[in-house]
C-alpha cells in the first residue's frame, strides 16, 4: 500500500537512506531523512502507515535526544504518543529522554506502559533502574559496594542528581559559598552534581604543558557544545563568578535552579530561539571553576584503574563551594558525578568548605598556594597559627626547619612541638592544627622504625596523631593511612573495638557513605596499597 505523499519506492529509498546515516551515527542529516519521511505522512492515514510514522517519530526522537535537543526529542515522543497511546517504540523513547533529564518517576511511568506491550527483563531492568535512580535523587544515598568489590571492572554504576540540606548564600569572607541548613554528620552526601563537561587524557610527563593544553581544549568544546544545545546548562554555567565581578554584587541563585525535578519540562512545542552563548563569560568562568578529578587533598578518583591521569570538569555546584584550610568536604568522583560529602561533623548554617591545595602543610606553604589562587584565606586554623603569639616564634623556627632542614632528624622536631603545645597548654583543637601543619615531619618520624625506636615514647601513637588530624582537616587518604598502620602496628588509641569504629569513622570521612563495611575494607586496602607502591 502507498504512503501518502510518496510511492513505495520513494519510501523504500528514503528507509535506506535512514538505516546508512544511522550506521555512520550521522544525526543531523539522520533527523533530516525521518522528517521527510514524517512529512510524507497525513496523521488520519491506515493503521499500518500510522505504525510507521510512529516507528519514524520515535526514531527521530532517539537522534534528537543524542544532539542533546530533549525538547524537540519529546515533542516527537508526544506525537507518536497521540497517534498510537501504546507504541512500544515512542514509549521506550520518551522513558530514555526523561531518564537523562534527571525526571525518573516519570521515566518509569513510560518504561511501565511500554513493559505491558513489549514485557521483556530489558524493559523490567529500565523501571527497576528509574526506581533506584528516583530513591537516590531524593535521600542521597549511594551504595557501591558491588562495584568496589569487583574491583572496579565493569560498567560505572548510575548515580542520580542530588542536591541536600545545603544552600548558595554570602559568605562573611566575601562573595558566595554553600551552607548546611541542618547538622550533618560526616560522611553524609550533601551534593551529587554531574559535570557539564569533562577533559580527560593520558600525560606521562606531568610537566607537559602542550598536552595538557589539548585535555583543556578537549573541555572548553565539550562545555561550549552542552551550552549551546541547552539553555538551562547555560545559564547555570552563567550564575558562577568570572573572578572579575565585585564580590558583594554577585547574584544569590535560587535553589531550584540546581533541583532538576523543579524545572519546568518545555515541550517543544513552542521553542524560543536560541540566544547567542557569551563564550567569553564562559571562558572565565571555566578558568576559575572547574575541579580536577585527581585532587588528592579534597577528592578521591573512583574506578580509573590508572588509565586517566588528568581529569578536569565543571561541576556546577560544586564549584560554589569555597576554600578552607580546615575544611569538612570532599569530592568522590565517579564516572562524571561528583558527590561531595561531609568529613567532618557540620553544624546547621556552617559553610562548607573544600581544601584547594594541600592543607597537610605549614602557614607559610599555605598562604603562598591561596595568594596563587588569588585570595587570602581567613580559617579560624589560619588565623590561630598567625596570631598566637605562646606558640608563634617556636612555630616560626621549626617551619623553617621543615621547610629547609632536608635530611634532618624530623623526630627531634615533632617532639620539640609536642613539648611546646604541652607547656603552653595548646587546646586540643589547636593542636589539632598544629600536626596537620606538621604532618610531613609525622610522617616521617612514623616512616622510620629507627626515628620510632628514638622518639616513639616521647610523641603520641600514630594512630592518636592520625585521629588528631582528622578533626582538623577531616578524611584524608594520607591520615586514613596512618591509621590504619598505627590501629595494626597495635599503636592505636583505644581497645581493638574502639580503633576499628575509629578507623572506620575516618574511613567514612575520606570516602564517605558510599559503601558498606565489606567494601570499605577494599578500599582500605587500595589505601595502604598505595602507600606501599609509593615507598617501592
Amino acid at each position: 500500500m502507498a504512503t501518502p505523499g510518496l510511492d513505495d519506492d520513494s519510501l523504500q529509498q528514503l528507509r535506506s537512506r535512514a538505516t546508512q546515516l544511522l550506521l555512520k551515527e550521522n544525526w543531523t542529516e539522520y533527523i533530516a531523512v525521518c522528517s521527510l519521511i514524517i512529512d510524507a505522512f497525513d496523521a488520519a492515514a491506515a493503521c499500518k502507515d500510522r505504525r510507521v510514522l510512529c516507528s519514524t517519530l520515535a526514531h527521530r526522537a532517539d537522534a534528537r535526544a543524542r544532539l542533546g535537543d530533549a525538547p524537540g526529542a519529546l515533542a516527537d515522543c508526544d506525537a507518536a504518543l497521540a497517534a498510537d497511546p501504546a507504541h512500544p517504540g515512542a514509549l521506550l523513547s520518551k522513558g530514555a529522554v526523561l531518564r537523562g533529564l534527571g525526571r525518573y518517576a516519570r521515566a518509569a511511568e513510560c518504561f511501565r506502559a511500554a513493559l505491558a506491550v513489549s514485557g521483556t527483563d530489558e524493559v523490567r531492568e529500565m523501571v527497576e533502574q528509574c526506581k533506584r535512580l528516583d530513591a537516590q535523587a531524593r535521600s542521597g544515598a549511594v551504595d557501591l559496594s558491588e562495584w568496589v568489590l569487583a574491583g572496579f571492572s565493569g560498567k560505572c554504576p548510575d548515580l542520580a542528581e542530588h542536591v541536600g540540606a545545603v544552600e548558595v548564600r554570602r559568605s562573611a569572607h566575601g562573595g558566595r559559598g554553600v551552607f548546611a541548613v541542618k547538622n550533618i554528620e560526616a560522611g553524609a552526601n550533601l551534593v551529587i552534581s554531574k559535570a557539564v563537561a569533562i577533559g580527560r587524557g593520558v600525560i606521562p610527563d606531568a610537566a607537559d604543558s602542550g598536552e595538557k593544553m589539548v585535555v583543556w581544549k578537549d573541555l572548553v568544546d565539550k562545555v561550549l557544545d552542552a551550552a549551546e544545545k541547552c539553555p538551562r546548562t547555560a545559564s547555570l554555567i552563567y550564575t558562577l563568578s568570572t573572578g572579575e565581578e565585585p564580590e558583594d554584587e554577585l547574584p544569590i541563585p535560587d535553589m531550584a535552579h540546581f533541583k532538576q525535578e523543579t524545572e519546568e519540562l518545555d515541550d517543544g512545542t513552542a521553542m524560543a530561539p536560541k540566544a547567542s552563548l557569551d563564550v567569553d563569560k564562559i571562558l572565565k568562568v571555566l578558568d576559575v571553576n572547574c575541579l580536577t578529578e585527581d585532587a588528592a587533598p579534597s577528592a578521591n578518583l573512583l574506578g580509573s584503574n590508572g588509565v586517566v591521569n588528568c581529569g578536569v570538569g565543571l561541576w556546577i555546584l560544586p564549584a560554589f563551594i569555597n576554600h578552607s584550610c580546615h575544611p569538612n568536604a570532599r569530592r568522590t568522583h565517579v564516572g562524571d558525578h561528583a558527590i561531595v560529602h561531609a568529613s567532618r561533623d557540620i553544624k546547621a548554617g556552617e559553610e562548607i568548605t573544600f581544601a584547594y591545595f594541600d592543607v597537610l602543610t605549614p602557614a607559610s606553604k599555605r598562604r603562598e598556594a591561596a595568594r596563587a589562587w588569588g585570595f587570602e584565606c581567613q580559617c579560624d586554623r589560619c588565623r590561630f597559627e598567625a596570631s598566637d603569639a605562646i606558640v608563634g616564634q617556636e612555630l616560626t623556627k621549626l617551619e623553617n626547619e621543615l621547610v629547609n632542614g632536608r635530611g634532618g632528624d624530623m623526630g627531634a622536631l615533632v617532639v620539640r612541638l609536642e613539648e611546646r603545645m604541652r607547656k603552653s597548654m595548646v587546646k586540643e583543637r589547636r593542636k589539632a592544627f598544629l600536626r596537620a601543619s606538621f604532618w610531613s615531619a609525622y610522617s616521617a618520624l612514623f616512616d622510620s622504625d629507627k626515628l620510632v625506636r628514638k622518639w616513639g615514647r616521647r610523641v603520641p601513637g600514630e594512630a592518636a596523631v592520625a585521629e588528631s588530624v582528622a578533626g582538623a582537616i577531616g578524611g584524608n587518604e594520607s591520615v586514613l593511612r596512618a591509621m590504619l598502620r598505627g590501629a595494626d602496628n597495635g599503636n592505636g588509641c583505644g581497645n581493638r573495638l574502639e580503633v576499628e569504629d575509629k578507623v572506620v569513622r575516618i574511613g567514612r570521612a575520606t570516602y564517605g557513605r558510599v559503601v558498606k563495611r565489606q567494601a570499605m575494607r577494599a578500599l582500605f586496602r587500595l589505601t595502604l596499597d598505595a602507600d606501599s607502591n609509593k615507598s617501592l
